[in-house]
């Protein structure tokens, strides 16, 4: 597919977004399409290279603010068939407490999750404090027992804890991945698909 092929294609994949967006896409698309063409490839290596332009459409449209694609969505006034709005209207009481009961269920997931991840920080962090403290208390004589009881357990705390601390960061990026995975799920349901 010649440069503009591609652009067509990616123009009419990109109705969605608002004008002055996809003009600015449309164009950085043009601009690199350009100068791969400089680096010596052809414009059909050049726009393979890009990929699909549906795909690259997908991408560009998920990236924009949830609130710019419903306004473009309701702009297009997509689906207001006399029919289509008389059932909206009548299948109110049905869809509305759905639409809000999956909402509330995805952000109570959520919630569950960030908060599980808080609890096992908040496990690490007090297991750390309490062999800090534990070594600060040893040598002033204020920890009753045998000392050598109280030596294993603050190396038993700051193992546990140092163990727990480890995993926070991949936890937290696996959280990161899945909240944005859901957002980007909440948003994929205002993108327009390809007929």
């Amino acid at each position: 597919m010649n440069k503009q092929e591609y652009l067509d294609a990616l123009r009419r994949a990109l109705e969605q977004m608002p004008s002055e967006e996809r003009e600015k896409q449309l164009a950085y698309y043009d601009e690199l399409i350009q100068d791969m063409c400089e680096d010596g490839m052809t414009e059909t290596e050049a726009t393979a290279r890009l990929g699909d332009p549906q795909r690259v459409a997908q991408e560009l449209l998920t990236a924009l603010p949830l609130s710019t694609l419903v306004k473009s969505r309701v702009r297009t006034g997509e689906g207001s068939s006399p029919l289509v709005i008389a059932l909206l209207i009548l299948g109110f009481p049905l869809w509305f407490p759905l639409l809000v009961s999956a909402f509330a269920v995805v952000l109570s997931l959520l919630i569950t999750l960030w908060a599980l991840f808080i609890s096992y920080a908040a496990v690490a962090v007090a297991l750390l404090l309490s062999a800090l403290a534990m070594a600060a208390a040893l040598p002033l004589g204020y920890v009753e027992g045998p000392p050598l009881m109280a030596a294993g357990l603050l190396l038993t705390f700051a193992g546990a804890g140092i163990l727990l601390a480890l995993g926070l960061p991949p936890l937290a990026r696996l959280l990161g991945r899945a909240t944005k995975a859901m957002g980007r799920g909440v948003k994929s349901i205002f993108i327009k698909k390809e007929r």
